[in-house]
Formats: C-alpha cells, structure tokens, sequence
C-alpha cells in the first residue's frame, strides 16, 4: 500500500509523456504510486508509459483497457485498482512542479481535512507564456459558503490539483460519471464539495496545465456533431450536478441556487441543444411544458446573483423562434 496514488489516464498522448510522467518520477515525495491507465490508445503510447516508468524508480501500475471508454472511466478504474490512501487526478499532458505532492499532502495530514487543493499555472509551449492562478481563499469559510462560491463560479479549484482522502471518495460513492466527456471534473467536484467536511488549500501554482492543440478544451473542434456532443454532455452534467446539490447539500442556500439557477440553466441548454441539433419539435414540445417553463422562471430567484439566467430564460419563453435562430447555427460549450 501507498501513502499516495497518482492517477493517469493515457489516450494517445504518447509524445507528452516523457515530460508528464518524468515529472511525476521526479516529485520529492518519497511514497508515491502511480497509476497509468492506458484508455486503448492506437499511438503505442501504452508501450511508451512502461518503459518510462519501468526505469523510473517508483512503484506503478500500467492498466491496458482493451477498448477505449473515456477518460471518465479510465479514471474510474484507476480509483478501484489505486493502493493509496490518499488519490490525485493527474491529466496525461500536463506537468507539476517538485513539491506538488508533497504540499497536498502536508496540507491535508496536517488539516485533516478530505481534500487539499492548490494553485495552478498555465504554460503555453509555442509562446513560452507562463501565467499564474494562485488559490487564494478568505480563512474560515464553511463547507456550504465553498460549495455557494464554486457554484457561482467564484472559486476556481482546479481539480487535477487536489489530493483526496481515498476513503473519503468510495466511502461517499464519489465518482465521475462514465461516458461523459465534457463537465465531468466540475460534477464530480460538486460531488465532493457535497459530502467534504473539512479541507484546505495551498495557494502556491504547483500544477501546470500544459496547452497545446490537442486539447479537448482548447482546440477548435472542426466537428460540428463532435462539439454539439460535448454541449449535450456538459448539459446533463448540469442536470446531474443540480439534482445531486438538492439532494445532499447540508445547507439551504446551495440548494436554492440548484433550483433557482442551475436548473434553469440546465433547461436552456437543453434548448439550446435541441436548436443546434434541428430539432424543432424537439425544442418546441420541451418549451409547451408548464413545469419545465415554472422551472425556468424560478431563476427569478437569483436575479441579484446571475442576471443573466433570468434575462435568457425570458428570451426562450418570449421569444421562442428567435432563440431556437440563434443557436441553431451556434455550437459551444
């Protein structure tokens, strides 16, 4: 059994592994393992993970899936096959800085807490551009007053730097949602901010995210079905995220911002989805609905907290033909 285990999903990053998983061999952490879940990669990058790691002095496991699921559930299966009392989430392209584990670790052993998260940078390999998100959080906020601040997109805590209590996640039935493959770190985040009691953050930038063409949320999808798929996933994940604030967030105030301002959302993406896809009927049959339209105009209740939802949600149901126009020839995120 390990103190730490680090897990990586690999899809056909074969020429970025030198540097992410060199990177992870060379943390001053002493007990570390790590994971590499190869997710049927077509590049050799499997082979090319176990002769990095084979000579790399640190204990690992290398998973061959035999078919390719998704990060979601590659990510799944590396949490059940991990030794670690403590996990971390680590993307197959990016890298860390030395002492990433070990602050992580010396911030929750010394909080107790169920997770720990630090800052992250960003570096752009073509421009040489660095840039720093330091994780900077008021002292002596509560569990509910995290959860309220990372559902108003006010608190930016990444998630592939953020150790958790191993225990902490199976023992809350905590994991990402298989098959999705947009919205799932911020779901699985909403998870568990939810059930957490207690954590703590490290302010310094130790985790880079590497930027390149390649990556899903950065490069231009030139497939239009591929990029409206996406859209549909991130909006059930908000349908998810929603539902799952209601039934187990401890305090009110998240649970009226689920029904006041993510559900709504949720609904209008849905729209969104149906007029991007051409399917008017679709669109028209979901907006007929009375509870779907209440559902919709509760975002009147955090008119003061995002505008936004509100003055959207009036659009669709006043103006339904001009939305269904506006996004039918739109794909986003």
């Amino acid at each position: 059994m390990s103190e730490v285990s680090v897990i990586v999903p690999i899809y056909n990053q074969r020429e970025m592994l030198p540097a992410t998983l060199g990177s992870l061999i060379r943390q001053d952490f002493a007990d570390l393992e790590i994971v590499a879940v190869d997710d049927a990669s077509t590049d050799g990058g499997a082979q090319r993970a176990c002769e990095i790691l084979s000579r790399g002095g640190r204990n690992y496991k290398l998973i061959r899936l035999g078919k390719n699921v998704g990060c979601s559930s590659a990510r799944n299966r590396g949490l059940r096959e991990s030794s670690g009392r403590y996990v971390l989430f680590f993307d197959g392209d990016d890298m860390a800085e030395t002492g990433f584990i070990s602050a992580l670790h010396a911030s929750i052993t010394e909080n107790g807490g169920d997770f720990a998260s630090c800052g992250y940078k960003t570096h752009d390999p073509l421009s040489g551009e660095v840039k720093d998100f330091p994780l900077v959080v008021p002292e002596g906020l509560s569990m509910e007053e995290v959860l309220e601040l990372r559902i108003l997109n006010k608190l930016d805590i990444p998630h592939c730097a953020t150790l958790y209590r191993k225990d902490f996640l199976t023992g809350s039935a905590i994991a990402y949602k298989d098959g999705c493959s947009a919205g799932e770190d911020v779901e699985f985040l909403i998870k568990v901010l939810c059930r957490a009691n207690k954590c703590s953050f490290v302010p310094d930038c130790l985790y880079i995210y590497v930027q390149h063409e390649a990556m899903g949320s950065r490069a231009e999808i030139k497939n239009r079905k591929k990029k409206i798929e996406r859209y549909l996933h991130h909006t059930e994940a908000h349908f998810r995220e929603a539902e799952y604030i209601r039934r187990n967030a401890s305090g009110k105030r998240p649970r009226l911002l689920a029904e006041d301002m993510l559900l709504p959302l949720a609904y209008l993406r849905l729209l969104s989805y149906f007029a991007m896809s051409g399917q008017r009927e679709r669109f028209d049959a979901l907006l007929s609905s009375k509870d779907i339209r209440r559902a919709i105009l509760k975002s009147r209740g955090a008119f003061f907290i995002k505008p936004e939802v509100f003055l959207r949600g009036c659009a669709a149901l006043l103006l339904p033909s001009l939305y269904y126009s506006k996004y039918s020839g739109y794909a986003g995120r």
